[in-house]
C-alpha cells in the first residue's frame, strides 16, 4: 500500500493570447498582483496555428507564455482558472474577450493546462474546472499528445527554459529541506 503524502509543488504558468498591448500589460499586473512575481515572460509570437479566436478577439493575435516565481501546490490550478476567467469577463468588450488567459503548471515530467471543457482526457478538478496532460517530458525533451494544441508544441522550447528554472527552484527547495 501506498503512503499518502503532500504533493510537491510545480511551476505556475500562463499561456496568454491578445492583440492590445495594454490589455497584456494589466492582465500582467493582476497576476503579479495576485499571485506573486513572474520570473519569465516568452517573446511575441504571432498567433497562427488556428483561426479558432478571430470572430470572438480579432486577427493577427500574439501568443505569450510566462511563469512564476513562487512556487504553487498543484491544487491551487483550479482557484487560479475561475479567477483567469473572471478576469478575462472584465477585459471584455461588447461581449468578446480580448484577452485569452490558460493557466497551468509544470511538473517535472508534464504540462498540465486548465480547461473548463470536459473532453475525454480531462479530468475533474472541481469547481467546474478541469485539467490535462497536455504534454510530457521525456528523454530530454517534450511530446505531444493527440491533443496538444500545435502553439504549446510548436513552443516547446519556451517550456524548456521555464522546465530548467523549475528543476533550479525544486534543487535548492530540497537541498533547503534537507539541512533543516
Amino acid at each position: 500500500m501506498g503512503t499518502i503524502a503532500p504533493p510537491d509543488p510545480v511551476k505556475s504558468i500562463f499561456g496568454v493570447l491578445y492583440r492590445e498591448r495594454e490589455i497584456w500589460e494589466q492582465a500582467m499586473k493582476r497576476i503579479e498582483t495576485h499571485f506573486g512575481p513572474i520570473d519569465f515572460i516568452s517573446e511575441e509570437f504571432p498567433f497562427v496555428e488556428t483561426d479558432y479566436y478571430d470572430d470572438e478577439m480579432g486577427k493577427e493575435l500574439t501568443r505569450r507564455y510566462l511563469s512564476l516565481e513562487t512556487l504553487m501546490p498543484p491544487d491551487q490550478l483550479t482557484h487560479r482558472k475561475q479567477l483567469s476567467n473572471l478576469w478575462e469577463e472584465q477585459f471584455a468588450q461588447d461581449g468578446k474577450r480580448r484577452i485569452n488567459l490558460d493557466p497551468g503548471y509544470l511538473t517535472p515530467a508534464s504540462l498540465i493546462l486548465a480547461s473548463t471543457k470536459n473532453f475525454f482526457q480531462r479530468v475533474y478538478i472541481g469547481r467546474g474546472i478541469y485539467a490535462e496532460v497536455t504534454m510530457h517530458y521525456a528523454r530530454g525533451d517534450f511530446h505531444k499528445l493527440l491533443w496538444t494544441y500545435p502553439d504549446y508544441y510548436n513552443h516547446k522550447d519556451v517550456f524548456q527554459q521555464i522546465r530548467v528554472r523549475f528543476r533550479q527552484q525544486l534543487k535548492a527547495l530540497y537541498i533547503d529541506k534537507s539541512n533543516e
